[in-house]
Parts: C-alpha cells; sequence; structure tokens
C-alpha cells in the first residue's frame, strides 16, 4: 500500500513538474506577436508605437445583477488628477 503512495506520488510530481517546466519555456519565446487595428493587421516589431487609443464598442455590464446583490466602490488611486474607483467584489460585514 505504501508503495502505491510513493507511485501516486511521484507521478503528480512529475506532472507538476514538467507543466512548470513547459510554462517557463512558453515565457521565453519573445517572439513576434500579431496586433489588429482596424482596417487590418500591424507588423509593429522593432517599432515604437506613439499616440492615443480611442474605443468604439464598449459594453454596459449589471455588476449587480451578476453578483445577485447591491455593489459599493471606493477611490483607488489618482493619475494625473483623474480619479479612479475599484469596484467592490466582495461581500463586506458592514
Amino acid at each position: 500500500m505504501n508503495n502505491k503512495l510513493e507511485i501516486i506520488k511521484l507521478s503528480l510530481l512529475s506532472i507538476i513538474a514538467l507543466c512548470l517546466v513547459i510554462i517557463a519555456v512558453q515565457g521565453f519565446g519573445g517572439g513576434a506577436q500579431d496586433v489588429y487595428v482596424r482596417g487590418g493587421y500591424v507588423d509593429v516589431s522593432g517599432s515604437s508605437v506613439h499616440g492615443s487609443v480611442s474605443v468604439d464598442n464598449t459594453v454596459d455590464v449589471n455588476v449587480e445583477g451578476v453578483q445577485g446583490r447591491r455593489i459599493g466602490s471606493h477611490r483607488s488611486y489618482t493619475i494625473d488628477g483623474e480619479e479612479y474607483c475599484a469596484i467592490d467584489v466582495y461581500e463586506s460585514n458592514w
């Protein structure tokens, strides 16, 4: 019985180690990625991109409907005078 547990334990550890190696190797890739902008794909390898971004399509989300209860928010941080709020997704006791 003890021998079977050792085999199972070694198998699971081997699988976990293999997964970690695969994740690490994927991180070394650094390969080119396609960037899609309106009108087609753009090759941005070796170049720096400057400018601004505009978002044409937005989607309203009823967070209270998703969570099934009232949702609060709090001021999270300020950048260049612009305040950003975080949505409280946990259920508080107060």
